[in-house]
């Protein structure tokens, strides 16, 4: 009777100990989930910029601008400075606190390519910080003459806590302009690096992220459909797999739902 006692107690304990196991692993999972989204919300919500020329910022209001920028225009190097603070008069339908500066290099390698260099400089976006830097280049091509390929290296996405994403990016974006205006574009490519509890991540994109530059100025960042699958590694070997659909719900403003591992959904919106 006393083996059978002893036995029950070591059950229990072991249930109890299973049941927190899963617990973690659960919420891990949904820790996962919310870094995905905020990973992919540092990468898209500046794209509109390095697709405008130099002459948009010479000529553009500060109001007029997505987040409602001062523009500093070095003309000697051909650099263009955002500075970004919150501004009452900004009118954005939806307005998504930034702050901070990105500076936008404009560098012509040789008559037929240039790239513009994209550099943040405390700059943060609902909280989250990015470091680093990332290159658009454009080759003038009678065949894509409106396509930018894009590539970085060791671009971080640090949160609240100070702990950060590191990744390395190739994608390649189309551009949509009509009578010499930026319209809308989309995006296509992939990711990889690690993720802030160190695990490496891989992320491409299965359908191609669609963008319209209206919905951007009045502030809706995401895309209006695109899918991406992430993957996180547990071991060399093993890795969880997560699925995040973009769907427009009505007009500009679209969701983001995150397909967990284990089926759970995460849904995600600007507006909340």
């Amino acid at each position: 009777m006393k083996n059978a006692g002893f036995f029950l107690v070591l059950l229990i304990l072991m249930s109890s100990c299973f049941g927190d196991i899963d617990k973690d692993i659960r919420t891990d999972l949904q820790f996962e989930g919310n870094e995905i989204f905020n990973i992919s919300l540092s990468l898209e919500e500046s794209l509109f910029f390095p697709f405008q020329s130099i002459d948009y910022f010479r000529l553009s209001e500060s109001l007029a601008i997505p987040g409602c920028p001062d523009v500093i225009i070095d003309e000697n190097n051909k650099k263009v400075t955002l500075a970004f603070s919150v501004k009452k008069e900004c009118v954005n339908s939806l307005y998504v606190p930034r702050s901070g500066k990105i500076h936008l290099q404009y560098i012509s390698k040789t008559v037929l390519e240039s790239i513009v260099k994209v550099e943040y400089e405390d700059y943060t976006i609902r909280g989250m910080k990015i470091e680093g830097t990332r290159d658009f280049k454009k080759v003038n091509s009678l065949l894509n003459p409106n396509r930018r390929t894009e590539s970085f290296q060791d671009l971080f996405i640090i949160d609240g806590n100070n702990s950060s994403s590191r990744i390395n990016g190739d994608f390649t974006h189309e551009l949509g302009i009509q009578n010499g205006i930026l319209t809308g574009f989309s995006s296509t490519g992939g990711l990889e690096g690690r993720n802030i509890a160190g695990r490496p991540l891989k992320m491409t994109q299965s359908t191609p992220k669609n963008y319209f530059v209206d919905c951007i100025k009045d502030g809706f960042l995401l895309p209006t459909q695109g899918a991406e699958n992430w993957q996180i590694f547990r071991n060399e070997t093993q890795a969880t797999n997560h699925r995040m659909v973009y769907t427009l719900e009505n007009q500009c403003n679209s969701i983001a739902t995150i397909t967990l591992e284990d089926g759970r959904l995460m849904v995600f919106r600007l507006t909340e």
